[in-house]
């Protein structure tokens, strides 16, 4: 448990992100100690010091550019994850900046240092010839850390869903439009596109496994839900769960990436990105053979068994205890 030291010491790379804190959690409750890097302000990480005992989570600054912090923060451990990765590129960090050459600095400091395991967190879909600068990138980083550090774990998650997600939340916020704006814009009324959501809890427990299993090593893992979906159908699901009108339109392809390069052009963090957008609409394509979630010994987590906790705080008042017993999605 969180109080007692399980002897494994565990760095946490992207740890103040989505993903990141699940599998902090995880780690925390088993007793591991924790060394978590972070960029930034250091209040950023405040949340993350209650997972662990006292004493047992560590904060250290380092810089994804400089090898010397980034060996630093895994020198005394034994054994590393790597969650980096941003849905949008920045002025100072691109894609092939953060998710390749960031993720072989890491994989070559991990291998310097004598870690035992590294778990690589890439993305389903990752391929050289992607149309998505992001999943190029991932790929390219996949390979990178093959090359620096040939027995590390590579799980590749589908579109991942919970409370901070940016996939559910991304549509479901469109609620809050204004009358004469309401609606949700599909590409292609979102007929076309099949996805495989993951509940991110069912990620945080296998990268958790993949960690303690030493059979991993060198393998490749695709974590996907158990069932699929087309968009159009998940965001008719959505908005069952959360009691508000589905009011779908397919917009035009190219209206829609002029609208999401308007929103790249904000000085904070975009909504959406023509990147972005191009993910959400693409198809999930598993590899055949390919190890999943159940060879992790993890069972996938039911969309109707998540919704409800992704999703319930954009219910109005009158609806927000109300189970989703009576609602099912449409295949």
């Amino acid at each position: 448990g969180r109080s007692s030291f399980s002897g494994e010491v565990v760095t946490v790379f992207g740890a103040t992100g989505f993903v990141g804190r699940y599998v902090v959690n995880r780690l925390g409750r088993r007793g591991a100690q924790l060394v978590l890097p972070y960029r930034g302000d250091e209040h950023d990480t405040r949340h993350l010091k209650l997972m662990g005992d006292l004493g047992q989570v560590h904060f250290i600054p380092f810089g994804l550019r400089d090898e010397k912090s980034v060996y630093e923060a895994v020198r005394y451990s034994h054994k590393v994850v790597n969650l980096i990765g941003r849905d949008f590129e920045t002025r100072r960090f691109s894609f092939n900046d953060a998710l390749n050459r960031g993720a072989r600095t890491i994989a070559r400091a991990s291998k310097n240092a004598g870690i035992k395991r590294l778990v690589h967190v890439s993305a389903l879909n990752a391929t050289p010839t992607s149309q998505s600068a992001f999943l190029q990138a991932k790929f390219a980083g996949e390979k990178a850390v093959r090359e620096e550090f040939p027995g590390a774990t590579i799980v590749r998650p589908a579109n991942v869903i919970g409370r901070e997600d940016r996939f559910f939340n991304y549509y479901a916020n469109f609620r809050m439009l204004p009358f004469f704006l309401k609606g949700v814009p599909l590409q292609r009324g979102g007929l076309d596109a099949i996805k495989q959501p993951v509940f991110v809890a069912d990620v945080a427990s296998a990268i958790f496994n993949a960690l303690g299993d030493d059979e991993t090593a060198g393998k490749t893992y695709e974590l996907a839900g158990s069932d699929q979906y087309s968009l159009y159908n998940l965001v008719e699901y959505i908005y069952k769960v959360i009691k508000r009108p589905f009011k779908p339109y397919t917009l035009p392809v190219s209206l829609y990436k002029l609208i999401a390069l308007s929103l790249e052009l904000s000085p904070f963090d975009p909504y959406l990105t023509r990147d972005i957008l191009l993910r959400q609409h693409l198809s999930d394509a598993l590899t055949p053979g390919t190890p999943g979630l159940e060879d992790l010994n993890v069972n996938p987590t039911p969309i109707e068994e998540a919704a409800l906790t992704v999703l319930r705080r954009h219910r109005d008042f009158f609806h927000f205890n109300e189970s989703v017993d009576d609602i099912h999605t449409t295949d």
